[in-house]
């Protein structure tokens, strides 16, 4: 990997808890490994599957996260997120580019915003929803979050309100790999979104994304978080007909990666052969990055003001995650509403060969 793309691989343990900056080994070729090969697909959303009660491929869950991408009338753009894990919850993280520079993380809205345990997941007998939620406290806010088939609504008391309708099909992915016990499931969903972010009117996308994984990982302290990924969009176009397109494009080191996209008619690209040129700036954030699979191709224009620096920060720079829009090539319909988050590492670089 040359210096230019980021370095050296970040390396962590072979089971994918240990700490970053222990020796990580690219798989082998034992039987169960892959290559990190993986199964990718479009998937019909349903409330219930979506709610944290079973284990998939073995594979036991790791956390939701809900998150948004919106921008009000003048242009700027929110983030919020949050990850649930049974009764545990992160506080809302809530990214901004209003009256600032970049999408900085308003510390106000996190110490205001129900934190720690006391959430409850609940879905009644035969129901068609959930609910994550805590009734407000002495420094709190309420939270509650309610999913149907259909729909959602998200609710962090004067922090935040929006609801939405789900928008098609999801995608899903799946990396086989017995080295990492089992490697790890992801599924996300996609819904249009609108309501208020401290006050003020937004429209954009919200989406739900399970993740899972062997027992004891998270995220980012995973062979996909510190070794693998390098170039992951999400992103969600609507358009004033009714018409709409949305999924995930991702880059990855050899095998790994996957382009998933679906309209209002159904499934538009279902691969993992996919290739990307992402052209970065002296910070190493994205300009554009033009991913190329199944034949189509699709263009992430980064906005301005839309570098999520706080959240590099806090992650060690090793995370840089940005605000955009991807398009179609090609496609000359203006969107409604067209709204990105772009994903990248610093320290994992761009070049699809792993170090040995």
């Amino acid at each position: 990997m040359s210096p230019e793309n980021g370095g050296s691989v970040r390396t962590l343990g072979n089971y994918g808890y240990a700490p970053v900056g222990a020796t990580w080994s690219w798989p082998s070729r034992r039987r169960g490994n892959f290559g990190f090969r993986s199964v990718v697909s479009t998937f019909e959303f349903a409330a219930r599957d979506a709610y944290l009660e079973r284990e998939y491929f073995g594979l036991a869950p790791m956390g939701s996260y809900f998150f948004g991408c919106l921008s009000d009338a003048d242009g700027n753009f929110y983030a919020p997120i949050r990850k649930v894990v049974t009764e545990m919850s992160t506080g809302l993280q809530l990214s901004s580019n209003y009256e600032a520079d970049n999408l900085e993380i308003a510390p106000e809205a996190f110490l205001a915003s129900h934190r720690g345990a006391g959430v409850k997941w609940s879905m009644p007998e035969d129901a068609d929803r959930f609910t994550v939620g805590a009734a407000a406290t002495a420094y709190s806010q309420p939270l509650e979050i309610t999913i149907t088939d259909d729909g959602f609504a998200w609710g962090e008391g004067e922090l935040m309100n929006i609801e939405g309708r789900r928008l098609g099909l999801g995608y899903q992915w799946f990396t086989p790999n017995i080295d990492e016990r089992g490697g790890n499931f992801y599924a996300s969903q996609a819904f249009a979104a609108s309501g208020h972010v401290q006050g003020r009117p937004v429209s954009g996308y919200m989406s739900i994304d399970s993740f899972y994984g062997p027992t004891g990982q998270v995220y980012n302290n995973g062979p996909i978080f510190n070794a693998v990924e390098m170039a992951w969009v999400s992103f969600v176009n609507t358009y004033a007909d009714g018409q709409h397109e949305s999924g995930g494009l991702c880059l990855g080191k050899e095998h790994w990666g996957f382009a998933v996209v679906s309209d209002h008619d159904g499934p538009i690209v279902e691969t993992t052969e996919i290739d990307a040129e992402v052209m970065l700036d002296a910070d190493r954030y994205v300009e554009k990055a033009r991913y190329c699979a199944a034949g189509t191709e699709w263009e992430f224009t980064a906005v301005e003001r839309g570098q999520m620096r706080a959240l590099a920060a806090a992650r060690g720079d090793a995370y840089h995650g940005q605000a955009g829009r991807v398009r179609r090539v090609g496609d000359t319909r203006v969107p409604l509403t067209s709204h990105a988050w772009i994903e990248t590492f610093p320290l994992n670089g761009l070049d699809r060969q792993h170090t040995a």
